[in-house]
């Protein structure tokens, strides 16, 4: 299984970033529909791309998180 985070939009497109750093655009056709920026997605053997709830919600929580360290006054 191939794992990618959704980085942007660009036009008919979602720039995808996977684990060695490298780009790929995908048709947002070829995605679910509720796709949105930070999305991590799951694309198994056959090519279903799936939005990994569990994995979006665990890295948009860890971004809050260092957001929240950078603009709290300890």
């Amino acid at each position: 299984m191939r794992h990618l985070t959704v980085d942007r939009m660009d036009g008919i497109y979602a720039i995808c970033e996977d684990a060695e750093r490298k780009m790929f655009a995908i048709p947002l056709a070829d995605l679910p529909a509720k796709v949105r920026e930070g999305d991590k997605l799951d694309i198994d053997d056959e090519g279903t791309v799936f939005i990994n709830d569990q994995a979006t919600q665990a890295a948009r929580k860890a971004t809050r998180k260092k957001e929240d360290s950078l603009f709290t006054n300890d």
